[in-house]
């Protein structure tokens, strides 16, 4: 199965969301990685044909998705970065209505919900309200929700906003396992989430495809660019204005431990040193990370 995206445009008014966004995407995890209002969640409404570009095209196996209509629609699960929930609700109640509204067969139905709560680990709290769920327990809910109609074609947009460590794990392990025969679009804020699992990133910059490649040659890219310095702390602020920088730490002797991000040694004492994927972030968008541990 591939997915061509081809030459997508959106404009809204005066401003451009997405300007020639071309790629293709085949069965894998794919990464979609870039600051806010890069054009991120509009891509995806796009692809899941809940907007309309501007110019452009999508293709599944060569045929234009509009054309193929609810045919295509039938293959795809979505969870949007807000979703709305029926907060008297139970889990299961609200699984079995957004699954009749997929077309799914009551008796299938059942025994899909079954599936995909033990999946997200919420089978224990299918019977509760929605009202009384957690900021996590909404989210994993939302995963499932996009998991029941067994989609060839999986978007997630945010999609571990609000889990825990453990459950954020649980989550990676899942799309890990689920991605042989499907493709699967992540966006997310938690590079690390991109990191373990993606087959491919996707940088997306001001509307703008700036690179495509697997984590590991996209690290490559920056290999030789990222430094460690010991300064004082009251050349901090000067050395924030020259430079991007990564996690600081506070030493023993009083000193800080600066990450920076330079195509050139910044400092006489810098040492090189391997990139992680936050110093890719902060390499091609214009963010600053700052971690200062005591």
């Amino acid at each position: 199965m591939n997915l061509t995206i081809e030459r997508v445009s959106k404009r809204y008014k005066d401003k451009w969301a997405l300007k020639d966004f071309s790629t293709e995407l085949s069965n894998g995890v794919y990464g979609l990685l870039g600051p806010n209002g890069s054009g991120k969640t509009t891509l995806m409404k796009i692809i899941v044909d809940i907007l309309k570009p501007t110019n452009g095209r999508i293709l599944l196996d060569g045929r234009d998705i509009h054309v193929l209509g609810d045919r295509y629609r039938d293959l795809l699960g979505y969870l949007p970065q807000e979703f709305g929930l029926y907060k008297n609700f139970t889990a299961r109640r609200f699984l079995m209505y957004i699954a009749a509204l997929k077309g799914i067969e009551k008796h299938d139905a059942e025994v899909k919900v079954e599936e995909v709560l033990e999946l997200v680990n919420l089978k224990s709290e299918s019977r509760r309200k929605i009202g009384t769920f957690s900021g996590g327990m909404k989210q994993r809910l939302g995963i499932a929700q996009a998991m029941l109609n067994d989609p060839q074609i999986l978007i997630l947009d945010e999609p571990t906003a609000g889990l825990d460590p453990k459950e954020r794990i649980r989550f990676r392990n899942l799309i890990s396992e689920i991605s042989g025969d499907r493709i699967i679009l992540i966006s997310t804020h938690i590079v690390s989430d991109i990191e373990y699992i993606a087959s491919d990133t996707l940088l997306i910059k001001e509307g703008r495809l700036i690179k495509k490649g697997s984590p590991q040659s996209i690290l490559n890219d920056i290999k030789g660019k990222v430094w460690v310095s010991k300064i004082q702390e009251d050349v901090l602020e000067a050395l924030k204005e020259k430079y991007k920088l990564g996690s600081i730490r506070r030493t023993d002797d009083g000193m800080i431990e600066a990450r920076i991000i330079s195509d050139r040694k910044p400092l006489p004492d810098s040492v090189q040193v391997e990139p992680r994927f936050e110093d890719v972030y902060l390499y091609y968008f214009d963010s600053e990370v700052l971690d200062i541990k005591k």
